[in-house]
């Protein structure tokens, strides 16, 4: 019989999870799986799980937010296996799930997990750490680790909305020189990511005829920062219409970036907090995540 390691965060999503434990554990018996459940009870514990065990069984399924899903891809990286990944979204925002539409409803969610087809997408390095879609400094980012559980789960996206416009005042540039095999820039900007998404905390949105996950590309976007109200509503306006063609936005593909501050800097690392002392490599890591996806994701413009 094949093995499937599932590992749930019970806390995501108004612990969503729990309550559709059961509907999952049956339709993954009945697809032939025996059901190892892991329910994380710290930060780290699923890739602590992730790294003792996926090496014995056929299947791992992901029952959180993007979090949850990005300690499972750094547990698998971390121990060198890559079993496939089948995910099931329970978080407020799941930026990463709705890039490939991934149903919310969990019978449908675990229903295309058992019947989905196996893809391989890219996910990136950044210093000593792994991300599934995104690399991200300056404004919305601190959106994404500031927002309490809490209010995530009694708000979910509204919460996301609530702390961006909290942050606004506090809103500063950073400045930054940044390298790439390309081009290499220098600026200051109130907002930069290295992306392989078209959702930003549900805030900034990518073009999905732009977006290839496994094309070994990261989006590039960088944000200047403006010094007046007219600049201002010119990066607005691009962020709202994904037109870039402003003086004050660069937008690129790439496979590597290295940045460079003289302070350090906080990034949000698929919504996590990461700190660094002003200096961050990243690197896209060509297909290295297996993933079973849905027949419509799988034919998608994303992939």
């Amino acid at each position: 019989m094949k093995k499937a390691l599932m590992i749930l965060n019970p806390k995501a999503g108004k612990s969503r999870a729990k309550t559709a434990l059961y509907v999952w554990v049956e339709t993954l018996s009945r697809a032939g799986y025996s059901v190892n459940v892991v329910m994380t009870q710290k930060a780290g514990h699923a890739t602590e799980a992730t790294v003792s065990m996926a090496s014995s069984h056929d299947l791992i399924v992901v029952a959180g937010g993007d979090g949850t899903l990005n300690e499972v891809v750094t547990g698998l990286q971390r121990s060198g296996v890559n079993t496939p990944v089948g995910y099931l979204p329970t978080g407020s925002t799941n930026d990463f799930a709705s890039t490939l539409s991934l149903s919310k409803d969990p019978a449908v969610a675990v229903r295309d997990v058992v019947k989905g087809v196996v893809k391989t997408i890219d996910i990136g390095s950044f210093n000593n750490r792994y991300f599934t879609y995104i690399a991200s400094f300056g404004a919305f980012t601190r959106t994404s680790y500031a927002t309490t559980q809490e209010s995530k789960n009694a708000f979910g996206h509204l919460a996301y909305i609530m702390q961006s416009i909290r942050d606004l005042p506090s809103i500063r540039a950073e400045h930054f020189k940044i390298v790439t095999p390309e081009k290499t820039y220098e600026d200051d900007y109130i907002f930069g990511a290295v992306a392989n998404t078209t959702s930003v905390a549900g805030v900034v949105t990518l073009d999905d005829k732009i977006v290839m996950m496994n094309d070994g590309k990261f989006e590039l976007l960088l944000v200047r920062k403006p010094e007046n109200i007219g600049e201002l509503s010119i990066c607005i306006n691009a962020i709202l219409t994904q037109d870039y063609s402003t003086d004050m936005i660069e937008f690129a593909p790439v496979d590597h970036a290295e940045f460079f501050s003289d302070k350090p800097v906080v990034w949000s690392i698929d919504g996590e907090r990461a700190d660094t002392d002003g200096h961050a490599v990243v690197d896209n890591l060509t297909r290295s995540l297996t993933m079973i996806l849905p027949t419509a994701a799988a034919d998608s413009s994303v992939l």
